[in-house]
């Protein structure tokens, strides 16, 4: 196998789109967290699921980037703790620089602040209201949407998780929850080497730059916690020991899958390895109007979009190469099942 053909087959194995596992809470994916932004977690699910489970047993709130992501619930706790910026700097680049250079500080007078206001189920906008004036002012600004002044966006989203936090998804409109074993806001990262392991485990080999990316954390600082047991399968690139076995002997990526759009897969930032035509990832990664990846055999070969007409699911495929369109249909009949539709339709 040529470097690119292992890597691209080590991961599509990585991310079990072999359906051979029954139980969601064994899906890698969910080392990391499974992003719902754009209702991206069933389809994800669907991609590798038999059958999707019921959500409820998992855990939802803004964590990775301030995404709304699914975790395993008994790993929420101490996710706030691995993902607490590594210093002031990186504090203030995942908060979107914000005009301070205390940054850990920051966070931690947002987040303590909004422990203190949430302490039984409540809306985003009422807790936001009561929180703005609990924080310096340099953390807030006037928001047009709303307007009024309230806590800068990325700043809110990243102190949730910290604040002991959870969403509750019945609700249609976001709603935090306190956390059962909710904890005290951390006072300094802990287990941020464990991440690491986790994103080069699902999405390796890779190297500090595509972690600090996915993150969004400086490259120095990544490098500063850069686990010593990882094994450098190249000059720029390493793994985890335990799965460098598993990369060097992959197995063929034989699968077709209909990938939504932020789809875990498609969260690996070195793109060029994913989709080497420019012109290409501009569809698969649109700023507006996201679309789904066509996966066929580890190669991204083009985009689908989706519709609902009454009980059947129409999915429109654009393809970057000539494909037979019949060989998604099965995969669009699994999604629109997942979905809570009778049937689909490819065209």
């Amino acid at each position: 196998m040529a470097d690119r053909e292992r890597v691209i087959a080590y991961r599509v194995a990585a991310h079990q789109f072999d359906r051979g596992t029954a139980d969601a809470s064994d899906l890698r994916v969910l080392d990391l967290g499974l992003q719902d932004s754009e209702r991206s977690a069933v389809p994800a699910l669907a991609a590798r699921l038999d059958r999707v489970p019921d959500l409820d047993a998992f855990t939802l709130t803004w964590s990775v980037r301030g995404a709304p992501h699914w975790h395993r619930t008994d790993e929420v706790p101490a996710l706030a703790a691995r993902l607490w910026p590594l210093s002031d700097a990186d504090a203030v680049a995942r908060m979107n620089r914000p005009p301070v250079e205390d940054g850990l500080a920051a966070l931690h007078e947002v987040a303590s602040a909004l422990r203190e206001v949430v302490t039984e189920p409540m809306t985003k906008g009422e807790a936001s209201s009561r929180l703005t004036s609990r924080v310096r002012p340099e953390l807030t600004g006037w928001c047009r949407g709303c307007d009024a002044t309230h806590v800068l966006d990325p700043i809110f989203r990243l102190a949730v998780l910290p604040a002991g936090l959870r969403f509750d998804p019945a609700e249609r409109t976001v709603t935090f929850v306190p956390l059962e074993d909710r904890r005290d806001v951390p006072d300094a990262s802990r287990g941020f080497d464990a991440l690491i392991t986790d994103y080069l485990r699902l999405h390796g080999p890779a190297g500090p730059s595509e972690v600090a990316h996915y993150f969004g954390a400086p490259v120095r600082e990544v490098k500063d916690v850069w686990p010593d047991d990882l094994v450098p399968v190249s000059k720029r690139a390493w793994l985890p020991a335990d799965r460098v076995e598993a990369f060097e002997n992959p197995p063929d990526p034989e699968v077709v899958r209909l990938l939504p759009p932020l789809d875990p897969y498609l969260n690996a930032r070195d793109r060029d390895l994913l989709v080497p035509d420019k012109e290409h990832q501009k569809q698969v990664w649109r700023i507006l109007g996201r679309r789904g990846a066509l996966l066929v055999d580890g190669d991204v070969l083009g985009t689908w979009q989706a519709k609902a007409t009454g009980s059947r699911l129409d999915v429109k495929v654009s393809p970057f190469v000539p494909l037979d369109v019949d060989m998604f249909a099965e995969e669009a009949t699994r999604l629109a099942v997942a979905r809570g539709l009778d049937e689909a339709r490819v065209g």
